[in-house]
């Protein structure tokens, strides 16, 4: 049986794994075998995640005061949760498809930036296109403009030319 110094280390873990996380969602993975949940943890780790089967009593005692307090909603019955730390995009992305591809287990929803997301919703997330390439084409629209406005600026400089040459061919005529 756990010792109150054993629950007081598994709660700091759980309040540490939530410490620098920009996302959070919950899944039931019930049915699924050690090695499974050893490989989707693997599968997480790639996206900058981490996965721990939690009581919904840590859950709700260790998000306490924190942005992701609202996930206590989602810790009834079985519950994993899953922390992203960098883009929640890929983390979103890594759960659904992994869930997708084993086709057991429930998402539950998520909280992000302090708002609570629905399952549809973290489906949703999972749909959007990573940082990276969002990123590059937010650069390739800044590139197309920048290409745009050097165009507009050749064609009047080009116009006061061909007026300067008319003005002068009129003052040499006239």
């Amino acid at each position: 049986m756990p010792t109150r110094q054993d629950k007081a280390n598994e709660l700091a873990q759980i309040k540490n794994m939530f410490g620098n996380g920009k996302v959070a969602i919950a899944t039931d993975l019930s049915g699924y075998t050690v090695h499974e949940i050893t490989q989707f943890r693997k599968k997480l780790s790639e996206s900058k995640s981490k996965c721990k089967v939690v009581k919904n009593t840590l859950v709700k005692l260790a998000t306490q005061n924190t942005d992701f307090a609202s996930i206590e909603g989602f810790a009834k019955g079985p519950t994993a949760v899953i922390v992203g730390y960098e883009d929640p995009v890929s983390s979103a992305k890594a759960v659904v498809e992994y869930l997708k591809t084993l086709k057991k287990g429930e998402l539950k929803g998520g909280i992000l930036d302090c708002s609570i997301l629905s399952a549809a919703e973290v489906k949703g997330l999972a749909e959007l296109p990573s940082k990276e390439v969002l990123l590059s084409s937010i650069m390739a629209g800044l590139d197309s403009g920048a290409s745009g406005m050097v165009g507009i600026f050749e064609g009047i400089i080009r116009d006061i030319a061909l007026l300067a040459e008319e003005v002068a061919k009129k003052q040499a005529n006239g």
